[in-house]
């Protein structure tokens, strides 16, 4: 590990309040959670007696004393809500895990306060700034801005093999040999796995596509508009030269769905994809389904090597959904309690989707809870807004956003990428619903003109 690891780290706060000062509050959220999430070295440093402090906590640490130095007011307007309950069961949980399992106060509260900061702390930051249909096309801006400020670095570590996080902070955040990938190499940059860096791209991808699409962007940049189909294709090169099939199965699978959408006016689509985690996590989670359908589906189309870390990943679950049942409502706790063990203590289960980690650790109720989290924002925004108005200026710019939430909910049944920005997303849809009333009328109005037009061309 490098001095600058330390240096930039908790000269974050510091730069993140200077961005307060130099930008309007709201961009200098987005700024300073896309650029540390971006950029910060993926370690942490574990301080006794306070949370420990990681490149989230440093981002949202630096977003929250820039609002009190800066943007206090914006604290005093907000309020607890009932559609806020799950994020705090899924923060809380670890406290009861912890008592239930006889691992002590401190070791509740120790956990409590980890999960608090990585969640909860991006949610909230959701809630105080993105409540409001300008601010989400900004965010997706933002996200879709990311992805092309990246898309250098991606490239340079296609050809050169991903080491800029070693040349930078002196050390690999993950087992190097698994950035080899079809004979080439699978970028990562600052970010702790290839797979998290490549739904991250994918995630820029159908923000800036929607965006792009609604003619969003065209109004916005006016003098830009010759830029903007040039730079999604680069990004869409670059995904594909990421080497993740998962990722761009997933991105395939976002552009299906929001095409559909668009031409059919149904929102059956995007339900289904909120409806098979619930599925599969019940189906897994019971013993009903050992997932051989998926394996031999997966040997039709993918290679050797995928399908046999898919039917790794499977076998892991059931023998780690077997352990969790045996404390199924409030799981085992942390330091690896969840996890199957030899007769001599030694791991012989590899956890890798953040469900049957969820599941492990924190139980039924913690399950329930995150997948609450991650799946009623975009049910609310089909409530909200119904497809048929997803085509007018309004929303159409949004259109992604749903989606979004939707695919990294399927990736986290296989994968445990976690995302800090799907957790704002969330925070701020809630936020949408809760104040509702306020734009209701012009959504409904440019709503009802749609309805009567006959189809149209995509761009």
């Amino acid at each position: 590990m490098t001095p600058l690891v330390p240096l930039v780290m908790f000269g974050w706060l510091p730069f993140v309040i200077w961005l307060f000062r130099v930008l309007r509050a709201r961009h200098a959220v987005i700024a300073g959670f896309l650029l540390g999430w971006m950029f910060l070295p993926q370690h942490t440093f574990v301080i006794p007696g306070v949370p420990n402090y990681s490149k989230i906590m440093a981002m949202s640490l630096g977003i929250l004393l820039g609002t009190l130095l800066f943007n206090s007011q914006v604290l005093s307007r907000f309020r607890l809500h009932i559609l806020d309950l799950p994020v705090l069961i899924w923060g809380f949980v670890p406290f009861f895990t912890a008592l239930s399992n006889n691992l002590g106060v401190y070791d509740g509260l120790s956990a409590t306060l980890d999960q608090l900061t990585t969640w909860g702390l991006p949610y909230f930051i959701g809630r105080l700034y993105f409540y409001d249909r300008q601010a989400l096309k900004e965010l997706a801006f933002g996200i879709f801005l990311g992805g092309l400020i990246y898309i250098p670095f991606c490239l340079w570590e296609v050809v050169m093999s991903p080491r800029l996080h070693r040349i930078i902070y002196g050390f690999h955040p993950h087992d190097f040999g698994q950035t080899k990938r079809m004979g080439g190499w699978r970028p990562v940059v600052f970010m702790e796995h290839g797979l998290m860096t490549a739904m991250w791209m994918i995630t820029a991808f159908l923000s800036g596509y929607q965006l792009f699409r609604s003619g969003w962007l065209q109004r916005k940049f006016p003098d830009w508009k010759w830029f903007w189909l040039p730079a999604l294709i680069v990004l869409l090169i670059t995904i594909i030269l990421n080497k993740s099939t998962g990722a761009m199965g997933l991105l395939a699978l976002g552009l299906l769905v929001l095409h559909v959408l668009y031409w059919t006016r149904w929102s059956l689509p995007l339900l289904v994809i909120l409806l098979v985690p619930v599925i599969y996590v019940v189906a897994r989670g019971t013993g009903a389904w050992d997932g051989q359908h998926l394996i031999d589906g997966a040997a039709r189309v993918a290679s050797p090597e995928r399908t046999g870390s898919l039917a790794f990943r499977l076998d892991n679950e059931t023998i780690l959904v077997d352990k969790a049942t045996e404390r199924f409502f409030l799981g085992w706790g942390g330091w690896g309690r969840s996890f199957v063990r030899d007769a001599e203590g030694r791991p012989v289960s590899v956890p890798d989707g953040l469900w049957i980690l969820a599941f492990g650790q924190h139980g039924v109720i913690g399950l329930a809870s995150l997948l609450t989290v991650l799946i009623m924002p975009p049910l609310l925004f089909l409530r909200m807004y119904p497809v048929v108005s997803w085509r007018g200026p309004p929303v159409a710019p949004l259109a992604s956003l749903p989606i979004l939430m939707g695919i990294f909910t399927v990736d986290s049944l296989l994968n445990a990428m976690f995302n800090p920005l799907i957790l704002i997303l969330a925070g701020g849809i809630i936020g949408l619903w809760i104040n509702r009333h306020q734009q209701k009328a012009e959504v409904y109005d440019n709503r009802m003109q749609l309805a009567a037009r006959p189809v149209t061309r995509l761009f």
